[in-house]
């Protein structure tokens, strides 16, 4: 008889770790976010559950979680992300594993392919480890280190994630159940914090690295790094690094730079020049360039405007 589990599944991980667990266990139930906070990830996530007679569960707290958790008690319950902290209290009715993206004890905390990818790091380490009442402190069953290229977006790194998921997951949760008690983390703990959509204001006082990572890092399927135009919000979804690019000695960031029909709009950076190509203008996606007419605009907030603006009212 297959040993049982439960599924704790928010975020962009849900998907895979279903598909894989579904291969070598009886999944019991999945707890999904509430439907009107779901991703499309999530959506799609619940989808299959429901296709596959799977209890679907949105608990409004953690005390109707673990009341769920006691009722349906599983060998075994993953955690492929979720928003809250577990007591020992909820620890103590089951074994529990976590899907965490970071090298343990280091990246402890939140929204981490997008940091490494703000921060511009090469790799993110995918950790499966024990659960403990502190946060992201348990003992470490496997790791692997996980490549982003310069060109990944957040959605194809987390596709590699899922990808090793798929063929790892069963494995590593089948040797807990069976008791492998995993090793203890070493090293200083580092930490990242929440981010949220309003952390998506483009500095353009930085180089364009930064700001090219800072787009890659938080396009879809997240809110997206974002500018204002003529006093509106601009999302941008892709941009690009040009080379070779015109060197300017006077410069103020933000200013467009030279417009580019159908391929997107230069615009100056703390270094040199990024080109932007998709975004979200006005409730439209389209290019840059079918927004953007004039090299005599700046990006970003005005503040001379706003500040006559506020001394006129």
């Amino acid at each position: 008889m297959k040993k049982t589990v439960g599924l704790l599944a928010y975020g962009e991980m849900g998907n895979a770790a279903l598909q894989a667990l579904l291969e070598c266990f009886s999944v019991k139930w999945i707890v999904l976010p509430p439907i009107d906070g779901q991703s499309a990830t999530e959506e799609l996530t619940e989808k299959l559950a429901r296709k596959r007679k799977i209890k679907v569960v949105h608990p409004l707290s953690i005390k109707e979680l673990a009341f769920h958790i006691k009722q349906n008690k599983t060998d075994l319950v993953i955690i492929a992300s979720f928003s809250k902290i577990l007591s020992q209290d909820e620890l103590d009715i089951t074994k529990y594993i976590n899907v965490h993206l970071g090298d343990l004890p280091r990246f402890r905390g939140r929204a981490n392919v997008n940091w490494a990818i703000i921060n511009g790091r090469k790799k993110i380490c995918v950790t499966i480890h024990e659960v403990a009442p502190d946060l992201d402190a348990g003992n470490i069953y496997e790791q692997k280190m996980i490549s982003i290229l310069e060109t990944d977006t957040v959605k194809a790194v987390y596709d590699k994630i899922n990808r090793y998921l798929s063929q790892n997951l069963c494995k590593v949760a089948g040797k807990v159940i069976n008791g492998y008690k995993g090793t203890r983390q070493k090293g200083k703990s580092t930490y990242c914090c929440t981010r949220l959509p309003e952390d998506g204001l483009i500095d353009w006082n930085k180089t364009s690295k930064q700001i090219y990572d800072f787009v890659r890092a938080l396009t879809n399927p997240y809110p997206g790094a974002f500018t204002y135009f003529e006093g509106k919000k601009m999302i941008i979804w892709s941009a690009e690094i040009k080379k070779p690019c015109k060197i300017y000695e006077g410069r103020i960031p933000g200013r467009i730079a030279e417009i580019i029909p159908g391929i997107g709009v230069e615009v100056l950076t703390g270094d040199s020049v990024i080109l932007i190509k998709n975004v979200s203008y006005l409730g439209k996606e389209c290019n840059a360039s079918d927004v953007i007419k004039s090299v005599k605009k700046t990006l970003g907030i005005n503040w001379v405007e706003l500040y006559e603006s506020l001394h006129e009212n």
